[in-house]
């Protein structure tokens, strides 16, 4: 039941939906709109600065998601639209909402009816979405300045409509896990509940990127796992819409590879006053419906927000937490609110995870309301750059990859949407100069499609792939769009023919990465008689001297070696089928990566085994800006023969690279 208490302002009920692993926060309030009501699930999310609702606006294929209600906007006597025009509404690695502005009014605990501009969903779709427990959400950003034109602002509606006193200017959770039960009072704070081990976290803008300021972030001194500090002075920002840990897409991966060499590391939050630490038990949590479902998880993910630790329920359970505004009035019944921080208790009956307090205390006294100007503080705004392409990547098809760097050198894995499912090996290169505004980073990968797992064979099993392009920076977004080479050194029946297949698969940053990576790298295994290894010579002089090693078990084949030409050698690394002869195939698929000075070079093709020719088509990659990614990738090809003694007895006068 929803409650009013007067002088304690407004209590919404809360209920924890089940843990799913789309990052999402499982807690909503149930809540009526429209008129008459139209009971929805809606999250109290301190991480937006919109007010929106999933609607009959969707069509049927659309919109689905685990919460299932829909606002029927043609049942509401008192809702109209306030524009005739639908838009797209990024959420980021989530994907793209279409939504419309309307109004209706919004039920409150006081059993008022408060007039609430908003968006209507129209459609959305994606694995994130329909993991989500709530139907809609009410932003509580950290200041009225930063919200978004279209949409109301909740706590600063009901301050002008006087059902919140603005001496008291709180937002407190109070969410028990194990009851399933919480709230969220809005003017008013529990006072029994604001002693012992506490964090005060003063509000500082996050700058990194543009267009966020309106996340409740603050200073944070050191992030460590296991003993390691993995950043030092970034942002930390605690969102009610969110469970897990996200952002900087390089500390959440050397998170998650910190936990996966084992030994339940600690995750450590210090900051300038007061330190919060997290075991194992409390990061690894068991999703209870969705694709992971029966699962026990570490909760970290990329976000691709640069210098940024972000955390929502995975904290705020363990915690009473208090959101702090400054109240100013502008006129009569014209309030504006600016941001003061965050307060953290140790709940009494929960884990201590408060391990330092702040020194300055709180006190639940009613707070001055200004009657001047209150000026924030401008962002300091960096060029955004994209330091590497390591981190998890999407494609348009719902490809996924997930990448790590040492040097300019890429591994990692590769799960399809497309033919054959399972998880499969990649290898490359990047550019050392990391993108910017200006200038893409060039990336070049190999694919080999022999599976990792114990899925059945097929066809596709003796094919690799080659890619080649560059990471950009599009509107504040790190987009990798890659020229693409299927290399099907056999028929597949139903799906394709042998030949080489082109594709330009465009990726972005994603949250859900591939879960367990499987590293062939581990499995090494001595050299093999394979028809690949040795040296190969095209016409004008370029020379390949390859090696071949068995990986996983004999799945695959790792490719190393080096390609020679009058600009100097450089190191090659990739993947050949090393199964072509068992499987009765006169073409061996190979696909290799290379990096030089000025970018990056993927070769791929097929070695005829009948007449010992290896042909191989060449993408070159080079930098470029934005505008001009039409033209970041050059396709070339080269036939290479053996030779039968070694380059450097053979050849004294190399020609370049091509």
């Amino acid at each position: 039941m929803n409650t009013y208490l007067p002088g304690k302002g407004l209590v919404f009920p809360m209920q924890r939906g089940p843990f799913q692993n789309n990052g999402a926060t499982p807690w909503y309030s149930t809540i009526a709109l429209g008129t008459p009501g139209q009971p929805l699930k809606l999250a109290i999310d301190s991480g937006t600065n919109i007010t929106w609702v999933t609607s009959t606006l969707c069509p049927p294929d659309q919109c689905a998601h685990f919460g299932t209600g829909r606002f029927d906007y043609q049942a509401s006597s008192s809702f109209t639209f306030t524009d005739c025009l639908q838009r797209p509404y990024s959420f980021g690695p989530w994907g793209t909402m279409q939504i419309e502005s309307a109004s209706d009014v919004l039920s409150t605990p006081s059993g008022a009816m408060l007039p609430m501009k908003l968006f209507l969903a129209a459609s959305y779709g994606g694995a994130s979405f329909k993991q989500l427990d709530w139907d809609g959400g009410i932003g509580l950003p950290c200041s009225s300045a930063y919200v978004e034109g279209r949409s109301s602002f909740l706590f600063q509606a009901l301050l002008r409509s006087g059902q919140l006193d603005p001496a008291h200017p709180y937002a407190a959770f109070d969410w028990n896990a194990t009851d399933r039960e919480g709230t969220c009072q809005l003017g008013a704070v529990d006072d029994g509940k604001t002693h012992g081990p506490h964090v005060f976290l003063p509000w500082s803008v996050y700058s990194k990127v543009p267009g966020v300021e309106y996340i409740w972030s603050a200073d944070l001194k050191s992030y460590s796992v296991g003993g390691e500090a993995l950043a030092t002075d970034v942002t930390f920002a605690l969102d009610s819409g969110s469970s897990q840990f996200k952002g900087d897409d390089r500390i959440m991966q050397q998170t998650l590879a910190r936990i996966a060499r084992g030994g339940r590391p600690q995750v450590v939050l210090e900051f300038a006053e007061g330190e919060i630490t997290l075991g194992a038990e409390l990061y690894n949590v068991l999703i209870e419906e969705g694709p992971d479902k029966g699962r026990t998880l570490p909760q970290f993910a990329p976000l691709g927000l640069p210098d940024l630790v972000l955390v929502g329920s995975l904290v705020m359970e363990h915690c009473y937490t208090v959101y702090e505004y400054q109240v100013v009035k502008c006129g009569h019944e014209v309030y504006a609110l600016a941001p003061v921080g965050i307060w953290l208790f140790n709940r009494p009956d929960g884990p201590q995870i408060i391990t330092r307090s702040s020194s300055r205390g709180f006190i639940a006294s009613p707070r001055a309301v200004a009657t001047g100007k209150v000026t924030l503080p401008a962002p300091t705004v960096q060029p955004l750059r994209s330091t590497s392409v390591e981190g998890t990547w999407k494609n348009d098809y719902g490809s996924v990859m997930t990448l790590t760097v040492t040097g300019n050198r890429i591994s990692g894995v590769y799960q399809s949407s497309t033919g054959s499912t399972g998880k499969y090996a990649v290898t490359g290169y990047q550019s050392s100069a990391a993108a910017t505004s200006n200038q893409g980073q060039p990336v070049a990968l190999a694919v080999e499609w022999h599976s990792l797992g114990k899925e059945p064979a097929d066809p596709s099993w003796n094919w690799t792939s080659g890619l080649c392009g560059q990471i950009s920076l599009v509107e504040h977004e790190e987009v990798l769009e890659l020229s693409h080479l299927l290399v099907a050194s056999s028929d597949f029946p139903g799906l394709a023919q042998q030949g080489t297949y082109v594709d330009k698969l465009r990726y972005r940053r994603s949250s859900s990465g591939v879960t367990h990576p499987l590293d062939a790298d581990r499995v090494l295994q001595p050299k093999t008689d394979n028809p690949l290894t040795g040296d190969w010579v095209t016409t004008d002089g370029t020379v390949l001297t390859l090696t071949v090693q068995a990986q996983s078990q004999g799945r695959l084949g790792r490719v190393t070696g080096k390609l020679s030409g009058s600009a100097g050698s450089m190191e090659v690394s990739g993947f050949t089928d090393i199964c072509a002869v068992e499987s009765g195939l006169s073409l061996q698929s190979t696909a290799i990566a290379a990096s030089q000075e000025t970018g990056v070079v993927s070769l791929c093709g097929t070695l005829d085994l009948k007449i010992d020719l290896l042909e191989l088509s060449i993408l070159t990659c080079t930098p470029t800006t934005p505008a001009l990614t039409y033209v970041q990738t050059r396709l070339s090809s080269a036939t290479f023969k053996r030779v039968s003694v070694y380059p450097s007895q053979r050849l004294t006068n190399p020609q370049p690279v091509p």
